[in-house]
């Protein structure tokens, strides 16, 4: 019977396909949009995160709490000498100075957000070229005004061109620097604090000997950061606790906490809160069209019952129940929906590979919300076409028969 009943309801589908295809077009949208959002939004979450595990899980950042620090506060390179030497548990211990310059390109001034380094803070950050090379021990030591550009940065700023031996001028607050561009690639604690800072729209970020970036701020430089990385991931609220005591010691400013220390894992699970967030946010907002593809199959179906009066009629007169005519309507609505929530899948899949190789990360099919979508969508059919099916197996046999 119930075999008997979908075929009959996909010839019916069939005589029609245009309107059928059309009817689809809305369910097919709202399925693709969830498939390609979750898809790519559980890629790129993966793809960021296994990048922040590379910092590894003995990874520690110190943060200075601006909102309440004074200037004498803040840190300086002797405070990060001080850590190394106090704290023998620390492997690396690095500061991250950080600068706000401009560059003009193409005729705009352009924010270019710089940090200086040293050989500590690469190791810890996982600085990975993909064109060039690193900083060498004398160009860090000597204040040599060299560079190395996020890969983003380069392409932005060198559209289709290597970076790589060209001079770039950059101001820093009224003093011209000319750096000239070594390397290209990526660092893991770049995007680390801006996760720490919940900076999502950060400016072009470039690469500077920590050196050269204090010569260039009068010799005077003060910090806000100092990231370390710690022999062993035991104990590691203890070590923080440790870098604390020593600056708080330094400063003179115990008990006032104007120092936080974040733990890599910590940093990790934010990010995957933040993550989690936005993708079903935007999976939410996706969904939302299905039920306009869903208020498209209920017209289509009420406009069938209109066009089909009489055959419904007629069916009536030979024997046919409340029920078969239903139940008939009922299987064509859901037979559109679920072949449009398959036909959604497939080309949520689809445009999530092309986004992704796009955006150089793999997308992440999520068996779950693949099955949801099926259901959901079926589920739909049979909700929006329960009106137009009632409809039609109220109608009476001898006034459906007397219509044109």
């Amino acid at each position: 019977m119930i075999r008997e009943r979908i075929s009959n309801a996909w010839q019916m589908l069939m005589g029609n396909k245009g309107r059928s295809i059309l009817t689809m077009l809305g369910i097919i949208v709202g399925i693709a949009s969830v498939i390609t959002v979750v898809s790519v939004g559980e890629g790129a979450k993966d793809a960021v995160l296994g990048q922040f595990d590379q910092v590894g899980a003995s990874s520690l950042l110190l943060s200075v709490s601006s909102g309440q620090a004074a200037d004498s506060d803040y840190l300086n390179i002797d405070d990060v000498e001080a850590v190394r030497e106090q704290i023998p548990d620390l492997r690396f211990v690095s500061a991250e100075y950080q600068l706000i310059g401009r560059t003009d390109r193409y005729g705009d001034s352009t924010m270019v957000f710089i940090t200086g380094i040293d050989q500590d803070w690469m190791r810890i950050s996982n600085l990975t070229l993909t064109e060039g090379r690193q900083f060498s021990l004398p160009e860090l030591d000597r204040s040599v005004p060299v560079m190395i550009m996020e890969e983003e940065t380069a392409k932005r700023l060198y559209p289709g061109r290597s970076p790589v031996g060209e001079t770039i001028e950059i101001n820093l607050r009224g003093i011209l620097m000319e750096a000239e561009v070594v390397g290209v690639g990526y660092s893991v604690v770049s995007q680390m604090t801006s996760f720490a800072d919940m900076e999502m729209d950060r400016p072009m970020i470039v690469y500077i000997p920590l050196s050269t970036a204090i010569d260039f701020s009068g010799g005077e430089a003060r910090f806000s950061r100092i990231i370390a990385m710690a022999d062993s991931p035991d104990h590691l609220q203890a070590t923080g606790e440790q870098m604390v005591n020593v600056l708080e010691n330094r400063h003179g400013n115990q008990g006032e906490n104007l120092y936080s220390v974040t733990e890599t894992a910590q940093l990790l699970e934010q990010a995957d809160m933040v993550a989690s967030i936005f993708t079903n946010f935007i999976a939410i907002v996706a969904a939302i069209s299905l039920l306009v593809g869903g208020i498209g199959v209920m017209n289509i179906m009420l406009v069938s019952v209109t066009e089909r009066t009489r055959e419904i009629g007629l069916r009536k007169a030979l024997g046919a129940t409340m029920n078969d005519i239903m139940w008939q309507f009922l299987f064509e609505s859901s037979i559109l929906t679920f072949v449009g929530g398959v036909l959604g899948i497939i080309s949520g899949m689809l445009f999530s590979r092309v986004i992704g190789y796009y955006f150089g990360f793999a997308p992440i099919i999520v068996l779950q919300t693949v099955v949801i979508a099926v259901l959901f969508s079926t589920a739909i059919g049979l909700f929006f076409g329960l009106y137009p099916a009632r409809k039609a197996a109220k109608l009476s046999p001898i006034d459906a028969l007397r219509r044109e």
